[in-house]
């Protein structure tokens, strides 16, 4: 399997463990994972190719306490961006799903499994907050919230507009 289709699949898993129960047996995760990936898959490859980028990718580390996980999970979710990680927890997708699934479901969906953006990127560090346009990228990194790397980027960055209204969304601007 292409690396990209595996984290598409893993991304699309991740996502569809918002809206399950939680699952009691060991068996049962493993099954319920394997009954997830094949839906989605099956679901969601059409929408794949046409579904646009977002603007804002927040890049963030297991490594990270959970208050400051928890924290940005959820200010991205609202802002409508994407919470990044690198890779595996424990090189181990059922443990990464396991705890992907438990952060989402309680702060808010949105996490994908990507190291080629942290590459594309250049994050060296974690948190670190991107808007990305049409022409630019604005990055900012360090311990910060959201709202603090969107006022930053929307008074110095490229991108003011666009982080103006990722602010908005976050404080819940019409």
């Amino acid at each position: 399997m292409a690396k990209t289709q595996l984290l598409c699949r893993m991304t699309l898993l991740f996502s569809l463990m918002l809206a399950a129960p939680a699952v009691q047996a060991e068996e049962d995760t493993d099954a319920w994972m394997q009954r997830m990936l094949e839906k989605t898959t099956k679901q969601a490859a059409p929408s794949l190719e046409t579904k646009a980028k977002p603007s804002l990718l927040s890049f963030v580390s297991f490594s990270m306490p959970d208050d400051s996980l928890k924290a940005i999970l959820e200010q991205t979710a609202r802002a409508g961006g994407v919470t990044v990680l690198r890779g595996l927890v424990e090189n181990s997708f059922k443990e990464t799903a396991l705890r992907v699934g438990t952060l989402a479901r309680e702060h808010g969906p949105g996490f994908s499994v990507d190291p080629r953006l942290f590459t594309e990127h250049s994050v060296t560090t974690v948190p670190a907050f991107v808007v990305v346009g049409a022409e630019s990228v604005d990055k900012i990194s360090g311990n910060m919230s959201l709202a603090a790397a969107l006022e930053t980027i929307a008074r110095e960055g490229d991108n003011k507009s666009i982080a103006q209204g990722l602010l908005g969304r976050l404080r819940g601007a019409p």
